[in-house]
């Protein structure tokens, strides 16, 4: 018997460029397990909706509450939507979902969500650590093991975007899918010896190396957790 195809839905916030890798990826064809994908944004006016319309994806945006999504409301069309979805990623989207609301509520015979982390997500994870603050987060790490003697300026390091399941707690969802991303020399450089820029400089640095590597294994990661329910 013919793998079910599975319905997806990007919940994004932003620019919207992780959700173009997975939009890209499939509408080359790449991931033949999704029939169809729709994006939400919580945001109006933001990157993703142009990007999605420009790959011809429907669009809808449902405005957060109190910095949480309200996904099954009867003030949105979000359970609507809903009912017709299998998989949810969230790609940027910078608010709380009420997983356990949505897994509660009638919908449909699955509901896997995953969110795309940009580091290790149980070592740079937990509330409000997204965006620039994860990645200022693995630098002061590297920073405290260098200031202590546990490793040097001239050793590699690594950082570790990971795709991992939604839970009610932040950031503690098993993972589906992890990069291994070598932080540039430079960076540790001018991280222990100065060179002009402040953390925060070297943290957007640092956010401009991984984002390519996450849109390489987010189609991967799609893809994967698109068989687990097809196959189910």
């Amino acid at each position: 018997m013919e793998d079910k195809k599975v319905r997806l839905a990007c919940i994004a916030s932003g620019s919207g460029t992780d959700f173009e890798s997975i939009a890209k990826a499939w509408k080359d064809g790449w991931i033949p397990e999704v029939e169809e994908i729709v994006l939400i944004s919580t945001k109006e006016g933001v990157g993703c909706l142009e990007k999605a319309d420009k790959l011809g994806i429907k669009t809808h945006v449902i405005v957060p509450v109190n910095k949480e999504l309200p996904l099954v409301s009867p003030e949105n069309d979000a359970t609507e939507i809903l009912k017709r979805i299998d998989l949810i990623f969230l790609v940027g989207c910078i608010v709380r979902i009420p997983i356990l609301l949505i897994r509660r509520y009638p919908m449909t015979r699955h509901l896997s969500i995953y969110n795309i982390h940009p580091a290790d997500p149980h070592e740079h994870g937990g509330q409000d650590m997204y965006g620039l603050a994860v990645h200022e987060h693995v630098l002061n790490q590297i920073l405290d093991q260098i200031k202590r003697g546990m490793k040097t300026d001239s050793d590699r390091f690594y950082t570790y975007p990971t795709v991992h399941e939604v839970t009610p707690e932040y950031d503690k969802g098993n993972p589906l899918l992890r990069g291994c991303v070598e932080i540039s020399s430079d960076i540790i450089t001018e991280l222990v010896h100065g060179g002009g820029m402040n953390l925060e400089d070297l943290s957007e640095r640092l956010q401009k190396h991984v984002l390519p590597y996450e849109w390489q294994i987010l189609p991967t990661a799609v893809r994967m957790a698109a068989k687990k329910i097809s196959e189910e």
